[in-house]
């Protein structure tokens, strides 16, 4: 799972506005998803007079999308390499309700409606 890797501001903002463009063709088949944006605050205390210190990291946003009853049907992220490919994982479920492990489809950046296609619903 990339989550456990930084990613700068800049990044960030690409990763959301990927996810904005599959976020809108999802809209439109009236798929309900949602952003998920993972931060990280630290905050150090400092001996007066000095200014406590903060930090915040960014780590890869991803896009989640929930059936009406409220199970997770996919979740999407964006590839931290250079191919910014969408990372589609559908969720599946066995006999009897089992979960089972998701499938995982890479798809290329320019093609959200190839990722779109591949979300049930």
């Amino acid at each position: 799972m990339t989550r456990h890797v930084p990613i700068s501001g800049s990044v960030a903002a690409e990763h959301d506005q990927a996810l904005d463009r599959l976020r809108v063709l999802l809209t439109r088949r009236g798929i309900h998803s949602y952003v998920v944006e993972w931060l990280r605050l630290t905050l150090r205390s400092a001996p007066f007079p000095a200014a406590p210190l903060s930090n915040l990291d960014r780590y890869p946003p991803e896009l989640i999308v929930f059936a009406p009853q409220g199970w997770r049907v996919a979740t999407v992220r964006i590839a931290a390499d250079r191919s910014a490919a969408y990372i589609v994982e559908v969720a599946r479920v066995g006999e009897d309700h089992a979960l089972m492990p998701d499938i995982r489809y890479i798809v290329p950046s320019g093609k959200p409606a190839k990722a779109a296609a591949l979300i049930p619903g």
